[in-house]
């Protein structure tokens, strides 16, 4: 009701305390000199209260007809307390300094006329007192109001030209900032085209020697490898500013360095043990993990209110695994809610599986068993390498070949070529390089997506770049992976692109789905003024909602709407949550229920 006062500035409070205490008096008369007043004190309340509200509301409603109304009412008023309450007429200076200061120069003379000549002299002549002093204490507290609403006009004023100030500074700032991206950019691109090329060839061209030297010179191949990306990292970091990252280390120091953490700013008792001998995982299934743990620590204290928790990492074979467990208050059922969906869903998306064991004061067990290797649909994995850098396509090949499920089918050095290729040989995936001569990356993926919707692509680049990113994803592009990426990473990618999933590089996968997201919720209000959906669902989730409710899996899902299965998998996330149920036959239960569809 009163949600109008949160704007009012301090000259808007000065304006309704003097009207405030005007009305004070003549209560505080009415009670305490009954004898000043000749006719009932209900009759001159009801009106004081009329007096005070009436054009109190007019002034933050029609603000252009206050002045009027409120002369108009006020010197009423007072000609009717003329006759019947003579000793009451001072107080009317106290409404004339409101009028006034609400005045300004389209009204002020005919106004202060009203309020310092005509009503004044009516009520005297009216009282029987000498006009004189009425008309000069009237014309005073009219000045006095017209004074104060000159220094409002003024504070006003000032106001206007600081947020102009600060809105000009902003525009300057903004300029400068695209003069640096628009610097950053071409600094980017030349890099890219000659340090970026020679230190990314260097990478590839010396792991692929790796497998035909002696054990005796790893060591110093190692050496040369961790040299070279260290310096193109360090390239990155200048040009892109990238923030901290909490899994630059590797999975065992930063969810130790997660654990530490906690135990400093919540006081709980938490240790933390490595088992088995440590390999390079994926950075997607780190961050998995990452969050994961995140998610767990925070329910057993938060929930759970337990005061010791033991986290243990496995690096066991074939799989790896990480277990969490709890002396908290436990739960007899175990209701998976937000928390405990989000993270099932993330295991998922890198063919994970998470189980929760839970009973009433025996604390919580959970345990996101990760495979270290991706199985396979059959035993040869064809690719398509395209390149312009022959170096590159080489050593690629070569790094591939190493591995007995992956064969390079074919080399390209340009788009057009690589569609050729694609024609001819059909492979599963495509290692596409963005920056070509005559077609390049982005260009050969729409070609390429328009007539074989089925081949996963995987776009390369030397130099991280969110917006490129975003739209080689947007689309259709299964994966985005700098050329600088470890070569058993990369592996891993590979087969869980094969498998239906879709990997994006850590360093730029936040920015890249921060933008899409925006860019989603900026098309979905566009679309909403056109057509809207139940518990604000978009026409992509009402999409998958129906082939939910058709029996339809993700991965069938996925093919029919030419998407990756994880991103099927993202958007069943969101429609979950919207619909506040935990899994997908609540969905569709919920869907007939309500006759969403």
């Amino acid at each position: 009701m009163f949600s109008f006062t949160k704007k009012w500035i301090w000259y808007d409070w000065i304006f309704v305390l003097i009207r405030t205490v005007w009305l004070i008096v003549i209560i505080g008369t009415n009670f305490m000199f009954p004898s000043f007043i000749h006719t009932s004190s209900i009759i001159v309340l009801a009106l004081a209260f009329v007096v005070y509200l009436v054009p109190l509301i007019i002034r933050y409603k029609k603000t252009e007809w206050y002045p009027a109304f409120d002369i108009i009412t006020a010197g009423c008023f007072y000609l009717y307390l003329a006759s019947v309450a003579p000793n009451l007429l001072w107080p009317f200076i106290l409404l004339v300094i409101t009028i006034g200061l609400c005045s300004n120069q389209n009204n002020y003379i005919w106004s202060g006329i009203f309020c310092g000549f005509v009503f004044p002299l009516l009520n005297a002549l009216i009282a029987g007192r000498s006009p004189y002093e009425m008309i000069v204490s009237c014309s005073i507290g009219f000045a006095i109001g017209v004074s104060f609403n000159i220094l409002i006009q003024y504070h006003k004023q000032s106001r206007i030209i600081e947020e102009q100030k600060l809105l000009l500074e902003q525009h300057i700032k903004r300029i400068e900032e695209l003069t640096l991206i628009e610097e950053r950019n071409r600094l980017s691109h030349e890099l890219h085209d000659t340090i970026g090329h020679t230190l990314t060839s260097l990478i590839a061209g010396v792991t692929s020697l790796k497998s035909s030297v002696p054990n005796s010179q790893f060591e110093r191949i190692d050496s040369l490898i961790s040299i070279a990306q260290r310096s193109l990292d360090d390239i990155r970091k200048h040009l892109h500013e990238l923030s901290h990252n909490p899994l630059s280390n590797s999975l065992s120091e930063s969810l130790h360095q997660l654990t530490e953490e906690f135990i400093k700013s919540t006081g709980t008792t938490v240790t933390f043990r490595t088992i088995g001998n440590e390999t390079l995982v994926m950075q997607k299934v780190n961050f998995c993990l990452y969050r994961c743990l995140q998610e767990s620590l925070t329910n057993a204290v938060r929930h759970g209110k337990a005061s010791t928790i033991s986290v243990q990492l496995h690096f066991d074979g074939q799989q790896l695994r990480l277990q969490i467990e709890d002396n908290g208050i436990g739960m007899e059922e175990i209701q998976f809610g937000f928390g405990l969906s989000g993270m099932k869903e993330r295991l998922e998306q890198v063919q994970g599986a998470l189980s929760v064991h839970s009973s009433t004061e025996q604390g919580t067990f959970i345990v996101c068993n990760i495979p270290l290797q991706t199985e396979l649909v059959h035993n040869i994995i064809r690719l398509l390498v395209v390149d312009d850098q022959e170096l590159i396509t080489n050593s690629l090949e070569q790094i591939l070949e190493h591995h007995t499920d992956f064969t390079v089918v074919g080399k390209a050095h340009d788009g057009a070529e690589a569609l050729k290729l694609c024609e001819q040989l059909q492979p599963d995936i495509v290692l596409m390089d963005i920056q070509m001569p005559e077609m390049n990356g982005i260009e050969a993926l729409l070609e390429m997506k328009r007539r074989w919707p089925n081949m996963k692509i995987v776009l390369m680049t030397t130099f991280e770049d969110s917006l490129q990113a975003a739209t080689a994803l947007e689309h259709g592009a299964e994966g985005y992976m700098l050329k600088s990426i470890h070569p058993q990473e990369m592996k891993e990618a590979l087969k869980l692109i094969y498998n239906g999933g879709t990997w994006i590089d850590q360093s730029v996968a936040t920015r890249v789905f921060e933008k899409m997201k925006r860019q989603r919720e900026q098309l979905e209000k566009i679309g909403s003024t056109k057509q809207t959906y139940p518990y604000g669902l978009t026409k992509r989730e009402m999409e998958i909602l129906e082939h939910l409710s058709n029996g339809l899996r993700y991965k069938s899902i996925a093919a029919k709407l030419l998407l990756s299965e994880g991103t099927i998998r993202n958007y069943c996330s969101n429609l979950y949550s919207k619909l506040g149920v935990n899994n997908r036959e609540e969905a569709i239960k919920m869907a007939r229920t309500e006759n969403i569809l």
